[in-house]
Parts: C-alpha cells; sequence; structure tokens
C-alpha cells in the first residue's frame, strides 16, 4: 500500500479529492483496511442498534455503511468534499453527512447527541488532538464511547526520524491509487502522547487492539498477511467519556 520512495510526479499532499474514487475501490477489499484494521474495530463495536454514531472521518462511508445497516442512527463527516459526495452517493438518506474540519470545532452539533464516536485512520492527520477529543467529549453523551484506529507508534517512528518520542509530520507515498504516487503526510506520535491527549480531554482507555489479520487475507493476499501478522500497523483504542 505505501512507498516511501519520493517521485516528482506524484500528487499533492493528501490530496483525497484527486484520489477519492480509487482510494474508495482500493480500500474496500484490500489487505491493510478491509482484512486489518476493519475487522478488529467491528469485534469491539458494542451493539449499535438505535444508537446515536458519528462517524468522524467517514472517508467513502464504508464505517457509515455498517453503522446503519447494524440500525444505528449515524451523522457522517469528513474534510473532503468528494469523500462526502461519495458517502452521500452510498447511503442516499440512510444518513446525514456533511463536509467538517475535525481540526475546528463542531458547532454544527449539539453537546450530548452521541451514544459512540467512531473515527477510522483519521486522527494522525491532526496535530492537535487535544482539541479534536474535546470536541468528541462534548458531543459524547455521560459514559458515552469513542472507537479510533490510528497508525500504530512503531509504524510511524519506522517511517519519521530518530526521536520516538517526537510529535513529527512525517511523509509516504502510496501507490496503487492512479497512474502516479500518491504524497501522504501524517503526524506520528508516541504512545504515551495518544494516551495524555485522552486523559487531558476526559477520556479512560478502556482497551486498546493491536490488530492482527483475519485468516481471508491470508488467502487473498499472503504477503501483507505475512507482514501484518508480525508487525503492528495500526492501533485501536476504545476509551469512554467520564464526567469532568
Amino acid at each position: 500500500m505505501s512507498n516511501r520512495k519520493k517521485n516528482q510526479n506524484s500528487t499533492a499532499f493528501n490530496d483525497y479529492e484527486a484520489f477519492a474514487e480509487a482510494y474508495v475501490t482500493r480500500t474496500n477489499s484490500n489487505a491493510y483496511n478491509a482484512y486489518y484494521e476493519r475487522p478488529a474495530m467491528f469485534s469491539i463495536l458494542p451493539n449499535v442498534e438505535s444508537k446515536r454514531v458519528l462517524d468522524a472521518g467517514c472517508a467513502g462511508g464504508a464505517y457509515t455503511e455498517w453503522l446503519v445497516n447494524h440500525n444505528a442512527s449515524v451523522v457522517a463527516i469528513d474534510l473532503s468534499r468528494k469523500m462526502v459526495q461519495l458517502t452521500q452517493q452510498r447511503l442516499g438518506n440512510r444518513a446525514q453527512v456533511y463536509q467538517a474540519d475535525l481540526s475546528q470545532p463542531l458547532s454544527f452539533l449539539s453537546d450530548d447527541s452521541f451514544d459512540i464516536v467512531v473515527s477510522s485512520l483519521t486522527l494522525h492527520y491532526i496535530k492537535d488532538w487535544d482539541g479534536v477529543l474535546k470536541e468528541f467529549h462534548r458531543l459524547l453523551s455521560t459514559s458515552g464511547l469513542l472507537f479510533f484506529s490510528t497508525h500504530h507508534p512503531l509504524m510511524g517512528f519506522q517511517v519519521g526520524k530518530d526521536d520516538y518520542f517526537a510529535t513529527e509530520l512525517v511523509e509516504e507515498e502510496w501507490t496503487g491509487f492512479g497512474n502516479s504516487p500518491v504524497r501522504v503526510r501524517f503526524y506520528r506520535k508516541p504512545l504515551s502522547a495518544i494516551a495524555s491527549s485522552l486523559a487531558n480531554t476526559g477520556f479512560v482507555i478502556e482497551q486498546i487492539i493491536e490488530p492482527r489479520p483475519v485468516e481471508e487475507c491470508k488467502r487473498l493476499d499472503p504477503e501483507s498477511y505475512q507482514k501484518l501478522s508480525i508487525t503492528p500497523w495500526f492501533l485501536i483504542i476504545q476509551a469512554r467519556a467520564k464526567q469532568i
């Protein structure tokens, strides 16, 4: 999925408008998303029937669709206009879908309006986690649950420089999303920084998951299966909003 070699013909950094359709198509069936991150996240989500759920960073709507199919009432948001359009096309009127920037206050959403927040592979694009986590806490009802996945600190350290404890902007190139590699930048953080941001914003960590690929991945993509079986790539955290 990734290739760290630089290429002058690459798409502009994080230009999801340019490769949104290719991203959605590929992540529907690739090892890292379909057979690694999503199954692990789905395995720890509670019964969402009749729950109010925010899908924060919905991309093309894979999580939104799963949540709606399990009878949740879903609001989905994404920074990318194209991703919002693709999610709207996928869900029709079965979910409310908005374009919104998680690094800014979500003032159009009311306090205590959700039981669950789900955020898949989104937070690592944001430097200041305290700001977005404060918003999640505001939006959640008392004892509401937050589930999010992010790049594993070890994976980020391998892409980054020499100081594991630094919070730094790092760069990758992704291939397989068109004729040119896609250049992506994200922030890598140590585990202690992730835990501190949650504690600072009123969350208690209940569960930390270092996923393993599901068995089906072994048949469909044995190379990725082997890699993901011995090297942590993503991290999934379940946290509960405490009263502050």
